[in-house]
């Protein structure tokens, strides 16, 4: 096998998408989770994410005499906050600083922007990606916890609230609210609301004794005629107003109930979140953990 050739790091504006998933796929290649994209989600994973081909950097080498995505940097913006999508080197290429150049370049068009802050999450266990994020001024903000639910552990207790069925863009546009500490910049508003428009999502939701709903959750909609194995939370709140016990623990025995069989999933919420007693009381497991790092522009400089 010839060795790599020297690459070089481009704006997304001089590169086709193709090469963006290149890079991707290619530096996630080897990362505990499956992180591979199709053509198909990374263009959703763009328009969801509010990521502009033109915002990103891509390390680009000459491989047999075609030009390949080897590495990249994403960067969505949203007025002057913005938010790290993804950092890729491929394996074949680390160990030259490309990781931290990337970054470098992230950084520099954020500030082209106007961006005022970038937050980004990363494994706790990651050790070398957080030393490059704090080499470009990243510090940490928060834990985040990655939940789930194995059926295994046998069915919840039968709730005395039923669940509804309800449209997902409209909980978000009425209940979204609810969350008292603020999310992830996948679970944002925008981003649901992107997400829930173009995916077939479930939402349901638990009434009050007066019909009104005290809590809610968005789930990934499953394949249909298919057995469900696994199902991700999307998002999940509950009205601050109502008590925790009464709204979200029956929320949860019932979505379990609806999907006995299915291991039941929630990334990246806050560990200081009340609603991880709930999850912790019902069975759950933290399967792995993140950090929040957040990159202040106004006084990092590029």
């Amino acid at each position: 096998m010839p060795e790599p050739q020297q690459p070089t790091i481009v704006t997304g504006a001089a590169v086709e998408v193709e090469a963006l998933r290149q890079g991707f796929n290619r530096g996630f290649a080897d990362y505990r989770y499956n992180m591979h994209m199709e053509a198909d989600a990374m263009l959703g994973h763009l328009r969801r994410s509010s990521i502009a081909l033109e915002d990103c950097a891509v390390l680009v080498a000459d491989e047999q005499g075609q030009r390949q995505g080897v590495g990249a940097a994403l960067l969505a913006v949203r007025g002057e906050e913005g938010w790290c999508g993804g950092l890729s080197v491929d394996p074949a290429y680390r160990g030259h600083g490309w990781g931290r150049q990337l970054m470098e370049q992230l950084k520099r068009r954020a500030v082209e922007r106007g961006v005022r802050r970038v937050l980004l999450e990363v494994l706790v266990s990651n050790d070398h990606a957080q030393s490059v994020y704090r080499q470009v001024g990243f510090q940490n903000w928060r834990e985040l916890l990655l939940w789930e639910r194995d059926p295994r552990q046998g069915p919840l207790p039968l709730p005395y609230e039923r669940l509804q069925e309800a449209d997902p863009g409209q909980i978000l546009r009425d209940f979204y609210h609810w969350h008292e500490l603020p999310l992830t910049w996948q679970r944002g508003a925008r981003s649901l609301l992107n997400y829930v428009g173009v995916n077939d999502c479930i939402g349901l939701t638990i009434p009050a004794k007066d019909g009104a709903p005290v809590a809610y959750v968005l789930a990934a909609q499953p394949a249909r005629g298919e057995p469900v194995t696994r199902l991700r939370i999307i998002d999940i709140a509950v009205d601050p107003n109502a008590d925790l016990l009464d709204a979200a623990r029956p929320l949860v025995q019932a979505l379990q109930l609806r999907y006995v069989d299915a291991v039941l999933t929630l990334s990246d919420e806050p560990a200081d979140s009340r609603l991880n007693q709930i999850f912790a009381s019902l069975g759950f497991r933290v399967y792995d953990r993140q950090n929040e790092l957040v990159l202040d522009l106004t006084e990092s400089p590029v």
